[in-house]
């Protein structure tokens, strides 16, 4: 519970008082913020003291605000290397934070053209495809998709990574000891509802899709991965 300040020391008093809590973690990354009259309320300041606050917090990236949604804690960011051994896990627990695979759905599907080209086949082939939510510290980080061939080769491997709760270990049980990056492309666009929804963003904040192919020591393409970030949250380096 917000201390009311005095009076005399204003919007300042309101921002520190926020920013030690964010920053000590009392309030927490992805919490929301009481709204502008509620908190006028709390603090004993006007309106427009706590408006000013909140725009200080704003500018020093402590908070963020969407139309319609509120002022919410901005998430930690974090640092996902791109390279020959792309990692998800493997990254993240190297910055000592931690990780979460939870599976949303496995299917087969059509191929789109992207997909398709990647594996060599038509467009609308069908191949198999995993999705998973991605947690970072107990937040939504990253929507990931992963394909693979319908073919004897990898014939379950959709159990498996259910089973397993991984990929690497379902690429293995399929008889993939190792796969390398053989390419990433990266764009930027609006989410889907379905994609705004599990990620926890209103549908105008843009996401960033990265498409991965990844090969066998053969080089034959043995996954093709379709990430889309949070770009409040994710920071890619190569």
């Amino acid at each position: 519970m917000l201390h009311s300040p005095p009076l005399e020391q204003g919007w300042r008093a309101l921002v520190s008082e926020l920013r030690e809590k964010i920053e000590t973690g009392s309030l927490p990354a992805g919490s929301k913020l009481p709204s502008l009259t509620a908190m006028a309320e709390k603090s004993g300041l006007s309106f427009y003291e706590v408006r000013k606050a909140f725009d200080r917090l704003k500018s020093s990236g402590h908070i963020t605000g969407w139309q319609g949604r509120g002022n919410f804690v901005c998430e930690d960011r974090f640092v996902y290397t791109l390279g020959r051994r792309t990692r998800f896990s493997v990254n993240l627990s190297s910055e000592g934070r931690s990780t979460q695979l939870n599976m949303v759905g496995k299917r087969r599907q059509a191929a789109p053209a992207n997909i398709a080209r990647a594996f060599g086949v038509k467009t609308g082939t069908r191949v198999q495809r995993a999705e998973f939510i991605r947690l970072v510290q107990g937040r939504p980080a990253m929507l990931a998709r992963h394909f693979y061939p319908l073919s004897p080769r990898f014939s379950g491997i959709l159990d498996h990574i259910d089973t397993a709760g991984g990929v690497t270990a379902a690429l293995r049980a399929c008889g993939v000891e190792d796969f390398f990056r053989l390419e990433t492309t990266i764009m930027t666009r609006l989410p889907g509802p379905h994609e705004a929804l599990l990620l926890e963003i209103p549908s105008s904040q843009p996401v960033l899709v990265t498409t991965g192919v990844n090969v066998d020591d053969e080089g034959m393409t043995v996954e093709v991965s379709e990430a889309v970030s949070r770009g409040d949250r994710v920071v890619l380096r190569t």
